[in-house]
């Protein structure tokens, strides 16, 4: 058995492939890695998988040649416009010849992909398909529709799929409501496998110690809603500011600090240009490991990313901050497990309340809400691979 996995980047994307690749190798199946990092300018997953051949979607000769603007949505219809046609060209030009030669050599019987409606993965799947190869999605995060998918008709899970591998049961309504009901199947996410929440919180303590904080940590969450095609990245900027602004009272009064942690796509300077105008305490933690962070934090402020999710796996009381115009696009808020907040005058009250007694209140909710998220947590990465192995078995060219 010949696996292709498509890997985006070295962080969400490597963690719940690698484990499922390991998962796959001990059992003597080859396993192969295409990597579109290097076209979104992130580093390259290769070290994630050690022993594996990594192919880079862009040749290490033409790096710094393709735009990094090929990737993610544009907010006004003109860049729309100019960003498709960017992406044709590449495509036709170099993207596609090199798909068909990774393919051609690494000659996989089954294709494993993080995305099947954005730019390039949508192109690659195709690919696959043309050459009989069966395609299955690993769900790579929490899922509600994008404004960029409402344009297209594109809806992320809902191209003809051989499997969708789901976090939990509540993702997989999603799934079966944009895609073929019987392909969907709840696995777990393999990224979570191995958390182990006491240790973590070790690892944790030394972070915030090197960090240099103390007191109460309110964490800003952040996550690319301007690629998502939610707003601008101005747009986005000036909602963190008008945040800080309108709690300040709240995080003062609770003598807390503002730790921003952003998505690796974002930019660091402009977050920290906002947070050096702040009259309250703001610390950038940029690099620090997601997981560790989110262990020590009192408290955490998210938009639409999963990392709201991560938070609540240690007990982390959550609020989801609205998003203008979109409000709040993930079910943290209308589940009950997230308190809504405002980037307005409401947010010294509501900060307040999170900061208190929210967590207390709501600690089983949260608890349940994981529960329906991330199913089968010590076992995703065995059931993803068995999946795998199945689609693989019926292809025409399977082992």
């Amino acid at each position: 058995m010949r696996v292709l996995f498509v890997v985006g980047n070295a962080g969400h994307h490597a963690a719940i492939a690698a484990p499922v690749g390991r998962e796959l190798a001990s059992t003597g199946a080859h396993v192969d890695v295409l990597s579109i990092a290097e076209l979104r300018a992130l580093s390259s997953p290769a070290s994630a998988f050690p022993g594996v051949r990594t192919w880079p979607l862009v040749p290490a000769g033409l790096r710094g040649r393709v735009p990094r603007s090929l990737t993610g949505a544009s907010s006004s219809s003109s860049a729309r416009a100019v960003k498709r046609a960017a992406r044709a060209l590449a495509w036709s030009v170099l993207l596609r010849a090199r798909t068909e030669y990774v393919l051609a050599r690494a000659r996989p019987d089954v294709v494993a992909v993080m995305n099947d409606a954005a730019f390039p993965y949508d192109a690659i799947c195709a690919v696959a398909r043309r050459r009989g190869v069966p395609v299955v999605l690993l769900q790579e995060g929490v899922r509600f529709p994008l404004p960029s998918e409402e344009r297209t008709r594109s809806p992320y899970g809902g191209s003809e799929l051989a499997a969708a591998c789901v976090w939990g049961e509540r993702s997989a309504a999603h799934f079966r409501s944009v895609g073929r009901a019987d392909r969907v199947r709840v696995t777990g996410n393999p990224r979570y496998d191995a958390v182990d929440v006491e240790r973590t919180r070790v690892e944790g303590a030394a972070l915030r110690a090197r960090l240099g904080v103390s007191g109460r940590l309110l964490g800003y969450l952040s996550n690319p809603i301007d690629d998502q095609g939610f707003c601008s990245s101005a747009e986005k900027l000036a909602l963190f500011e008008r945040f800080l602004s309108a709690a300040a009272p709240a995080i003062d009064e609770q003598h807390a600090t503002v730790v921003v942690k952003l998505h690796p796509r974002e930019d660091a300077s402009a977050f920290r240009d906002v947070a050096a105008r702040s009259t309250t305490k703001v610390v950038m933690a940029a690099d620090a490991p997601v997981l560790p962070l989110l262990s020590v934090l009192d408290a955490g402020v998210v938009l639409t990313s999963t990392v709201g999710l991560e938070a609540m796996l240690f007990g982390v009381p959550v609020g989801a901050l609205e998003i203008p115009h979109a409000g709040h696009p993930f079910d943290y808020v209308e589940s009950g497990a997230a308190l809504a907040l405002h980037a307005d005058a409401r947010a010294r009250d509501e900060v307040s309340t999170l900061l208190n007694g929210f967590g207390v209140e709501t600690a089983e909710r949260r608890a349940r809400y994981v529960d329906e998220h991330l199913a089968n947590r010590g076992q995703a990465a065995r059931r993803v691979a068995e999946v795998l192995r199945e689609v693989a078995r019926r292809s025409p060219g399977g082992p």
